[in-house]
């Protein structure tokens, strides 16, 4: 089946609810067996919201009529993905390292580019 078709189509679940929009297919890594498979990504944009791309194996279409596309799918499943999505872009937003300004362990060294913390030398007359 040629993939490209499903291309700027919206994405609907097989109960006919919205998904989101189709914005490109990509090739990625299948769940249990590596190998590359083709996988619709859908853009979904919530008011307020950032917007984020959920991957569906582009397999599961059902049909494809007009500017809709129908995925085999329910919404339940599609939203559980999307919350998996999201809990991992944020925790890849969290840095995790050290944030403290105290100094590590080690040599002290201290930088002071205005040099507010010496006192300012007199030129020798």
């Amino acid at each position: 089946m040629n993939y490209k078709r499903l291309i700027a189509k919206i994405a609907a679940d097989k109960e006919n609810n919205k998904l989101g929009k189709i914005i490109r297919i990509d090739k990625l890594p299948g769940k249990t067996i590596k190998r590359y498979k083709p996988y619709a990504m859908i853009l979904v944009n919530k008011r307020f919201r950032k917007s984020i791309i959920v991957p569906i194996e582009a397999d599961k279409v059902i049909k494809i009529e007009g500017t809709y596309a129908w995925f085999d799918i329910l919404k339940e499943d599609f939203d559980a993905e999307l919350k998996r999505i999201k809990e991992t872009k944020i925790e890849r937003e969290i840095y995790h390292g050290q944030l403290s300004t105290e100094p590590s362990k080690g040599a002290v060294r201290s930088f002071d580019p205005y040099n507010l913390g010496h006192t300012r030398k007199e030129r020798k007359r």
